[in-house]
């Protein structure tokens, strides 16, 4: 059984060890901790953790809701950093990650969820289908400076 609750302090080691599966990079912890302690103050930012019935961090995902000034203004989220430990995946684990943050996103009454996924993540395209995201019309860019 896995639960899906906020990540917390405490987790931050084992949440840069998953990170690293995505970016196959090193956290840097500290700058990592003051990030997270800024989050914190702002409710718009949910960082969600998926844990083992050990208690153990499987898996997390990072929310922005993202306030509009177009239409009805209504808020938007976009959502980044989306990861399942590589030996956890098929597990429905993801699933549970992206229905939690979807009920979070509807009761805040946001108007749509978008984020990008590098193009070369086929299997990650798969997931995101089969929880019913579609490819959109529209093109993503980055700049990294």
């Amino acid at each position: 059984m896995v639960s899906i609750e906020p990540v917390s302090f405490d987790e931050l080691p084992a949440l840069a060890a998953l990170y690293e599966e995505l970016i196959d990079s090193k956290t840097n912890l500290d700058k990592m901790a003051e990030s997270f302690r800024w989050m914190q103050s702002n409710p718009d930012y949910i960082l969600l953790g998926a844990k083992d019935d050990n208690g153990l961090l499987v898996g997390s995902l990072l929310g922005v809701v993202c306030h509009d000034i177009i239409g009805e203004c209504r808020p938007f989220m976009v959502i980044d950093n989306v990861i399942v430990k590589s030996d956890c995946r098929g597990l429905g684990i993801g699933r549970q990650l992206m229905h939690h943050i979807e009920e979070i996103v509807r009761a805040r009454d946001c108007h749509y969820i978008m984020f990008v996924s590098a193009f070369n993540r086929k299997e990650a395209h798969k997931f995101y289908e089969s929880v019913g995201y579609s490819l959109d019309a529209v093109r993503g860019f980055k700049k990294y400076l």
